[in-house]
């Protein structure tokens, strides 16, 4: 056999070497291709989780309208009243009995791994029992029970009634938290479609109590349901994960619970603070601009929560996870403000030509949400980071501002100016912690 010459070897080796470059350019490259398309492909599902939970939080207020629109036209004025205050107290106490967990669990899931039936398991009990004790103390407060007891056998169904709604509200949260976003527009479209049939058919022969039974007998049926869907599906996840200890439960539930408080306070105390300083006929034009406002500001709010579980479980990506998610949430919800601006008093002519004097505020208030917005996903930003001082902050300076301004200004739509500039200052803020934290983050 003949040696192969020097220069044989060299040509082989040259080969051999650009063989081996171009094997590996191309795996290289078939790599990035691969992530590139992964990150495409989850960017795609994240904006789609944002948009189900939008449209179920839309699709409910539009719904819930709906049903008192139905009431007052099927029954007397005191009976929808009396039963209206025991909704809002029912309400009320879910929101704060739920003792913020609902936000936590959009961390925690994507975190748990193995121990995701453990943690569920804990969290539900928690809810359950904040449920219970938030209705007893509500009972033994004697305007709480004058409240419940003007309805027909209020007393006895306002526990039931108030800890199915405390963890039907935090279902959704689980429901998202487990990357099952799109089962929420099902089971709250669903349970509203179940609340006006049971409403059109209970309230004629049962009056009060039959619009009672159209919130409460769809809530326990959609617990009983989704609960045993999400405790049958719920398998432990892929590696260890963690449970989280004592310490990060504390630190992110003790600032964002007194925030989700805020944000109760936020929607709830603001129109009783017009009803007492400008009367109950201003305050019914305010009433139905704030409504609309609340269920765009909510909608903005679920649309950025799977935003929330992917930071927890990829904080690496931050900085491209908060871009994208800024730039659909843009794309949806400015469009929207924009169109309400110009439609504003087509869409107070609704309700009646008296609200079409409340155009003006409208706008203004709408303006209001494009700021917001910015506000809206630095909460979730901090969330998704377990910065629970963070969310707080946000929520109470939010809440404060509205209250404040709420007691002060010498107009409604003076109110709704003031809201225009607090909120722009707030996105200021905002966007300047985006600027000091993500610059680090990789691109």
């Amino acid at each position: 056999m003949t040696r192969p010459t020097e220069s044989t070897e060299s040509t082989d080796s040259t080969e051999y070497t650009q063989n081996s470059e171009s094997t590996e350019h191309t795996a290289s490259t078939e790599s990035t291709e691969s992530t590139e398309a992964a990150r495409s492909a989850r960017a795609k599902g994240m904006f789609a989780d944002g948009l189900a939970l939008s449209f179920s939080t839309a699709f409910s207020a539009l719904a819930g309208m709906i049903g008192w629109i139905l009431a007052a036209r099927l029954l007397p004025a005191a009976d929808v009243g009396h039963t209206s205050a025991f909704v809002s107290a029912m309400l009320l106490i879910a929101g704060v009995a739920e003792l913020g967990l609902g936000p936590a669990v959009l961390r925690w899931l994507p975190l748990s791994g193995r121990h995701q039936p453990q943690l569920l398991r804990r969290t539900y009990l928690v809810v359950l029992l904040g449920g219970l004790a938030g209705a007893l103390v509500f009972l033994a407060v004697p305007s709480g029970g004058d409240v419940v007891s003007r309805v027909p056998a209020g007393a006895a169904l306002f526990v039931p009634a108030t800890v199915a709604w405390t963890v039907f509200q935090f279902q959704d949260s689980v429901l998202t938290g487990l990357g099952r976003s799109r089962w929420v527009p099902v089971e709250n479209g669903l349970f509203s479609l179940a609340r006006l049939v049971v409403l059109v058919v209970a309230a004629p022969l049962a009056g009060a109590l039959g619009l009672l039974l159209s919130w409460m007998a769809p809530t326990v049926l959609a617990v009983l349901v989704v609960t045993v869907l999400i405790f049958r599906r719920a398998r432990p996840a892929r590696g260890e994960g963690r449970l989280p200890d004592r310490r990060e439960i504390l630190r992110l539930l003790a600032p964002t619970y007194p925030g989700t408080v805020c944000v109760v306070a936020l929607y709830n105390f603001v129109p009783l603070v017009m009803l007492h300083r400008f009367g109950a006929e201003a305050n019914a034009v305010f009433f139905v601009v704030w409504t609309a406002i609340n269920a765009l500001d909510l909608a903005a709010s679920v649309f950025v929560n799977p935003l929330v579980v992917r930071l927890a479980a990829e904080p690496e990506h931050a900085r491209h996870l908060v871009g994208h998610t800024a730039r659909r949430l843009a794309l949806v919800f400015v469009p929207l403000v924009l169109a309400g601006g110009l439609l504003a008093g087509v869409l107070l002519l609704i309700f009646g030509k008296q609200y079409t004097q409340g155009a003006g505020l409208f706008r203004v208030l709408l303006a209001a949400q494009l700021p917001r917005l910015v506000v809206v996903l630095g909460v979730a930003v901090h969330l998704g980071a377990g910065r629970g001082l963070g969310v707080a902050k946000l929520h109470a300076a939010t809440a404060a501002l509205a209250i404040g301004l709420a007691l002060v200004m010498p107009s409604e739509f003076a109110f709704g100016l003031g809201m225009l500039a607090g909120q722009a200052v707030l996105a200021a803020v905002v966007l300047l912690d985006f600027r000091h934290r993500l610059a680090g983050a990789p691109r």
